[in-house]
């Protein structure tokens, strides 16, 4: 059963926190170092877990053990069934696949915006069971989401699922998700234009973040795809802002994180294809 709900202790104060306004608050980096259960007399840590495959939610901290009593209380001798990853191969993204992770994103958001979705408080849960200790192991293939070039498989190949996307806020970036597909959205704050190169740069709070197309989009791309970049990069310096989303491979580069676009359907500007969004703005 997932947390969500959590105390937060600095030196100065403790402060109820919740999944849905955590990324929110000003102090979010030293908030979700400082996380603890929120059950009385119970001081077992806990860290977030932003939504990826499932809903945000927290989870106890490594080796952190909460009191007999706490509803989030469990048995560390009695483990679940254990998967044993025995092989990786990559499988390429269909563009249908990520059509429904960009209309998924874009639902999210109207969601939030209309108050829906939001976790039911964690403390009217009931104890976890305990699970069997002799389950035993299971083997499996890890297929892992790819929009890049020579993919093992193809998408569907051999019967098999599509992997789910994980998305990413900016501010919840971490290393773990370097050399892997995400989906990403932010605020274009500005945009670079060169030769089979285009840069844009996305901001979210104090967060910055590079999304990238380089030679292997543009070889691949239809020809006005440069044009398009131009204006695009025109409109931002007149307008300001717009809304980027889209699903790439996430990269550091200069100590920063990015993420490397491979296809002119995997992005989307204000929601929209970026002809479609520029056609509708110059209308």
């Amino acid at each position: 059963m997932s947390i969500y709900e959590a105390i937060y202790k600095s030196a100065e104060t403790e402060e109820m926190i919740t999944v849905s306004d955590i990324e929110q608050h000003e102090n979010f980096t030293d908030v979700k170092k400082n996380l603890y259960c929120t059950y009385h007399g119970c001081i077992a840590r806990l860290s977030y877990v932003p939504k990826g495959k499932v809903r945000a939610h927290f989870k106890t901290w490594p080796k952190e053990d909460h009191i007999q009593d706490c509803v989030d209380y469990f048995d560390r001798v009695a483990t679940a069934n254990k998967q044993k990853s025995v092989a990786t191969s990559t499988m390429e993204l269909s563009e249908k696949h990520v059509k429904n992770v960009l209309d998924n994103l874009r639902k999210k958001r109207k969601e939030e915006a209309e108050g829906k979705g939001k976790p039911k408080s964690g403390n009217k849960k009931k104890p976890r069971p305990r699970v069997n200790p002799d389950s035993g192991e299971n083997t499996t293939l890890n297929i892992v989401p790819t929009t890049a070039p020579d993919a093992d498989l193809a998408s569907g190949e051999n019967n098999v699922r599509e992997p789910s996307v994980r998305n990413r806020s900016l501010i919840n970036l971490t290393v773990d998700d370097v050399g892997w597909t995400r989906s990403i959205e932010g605020y274009i704050q500005s945009v670079e234009v060169g030769d089979n190169r285009v840069v844009l740069q996305l901001q979210d709070y104090n967060n910055t973040f590079g999304v990238y197309f380089e030679e292997f989009f543009f070889d691949n791309a239809p020809v006005n795809f440069g044009r398009y970049f131009q204006d695009l990069k025109i409109l931002v310096s007149k307008h300001g802002e717009y809304l980027f989303s889209g699903v790439g491979l996430i990269e550091q580069r200069n100590d920063q994180y990015c993420m490397l676009v491979n296809r002119g359907n995997d992005f989307r500007i204000d929601d929209q294809y970026i002809a479609v969004f520029l056609d509708n703005v110059s209308a």
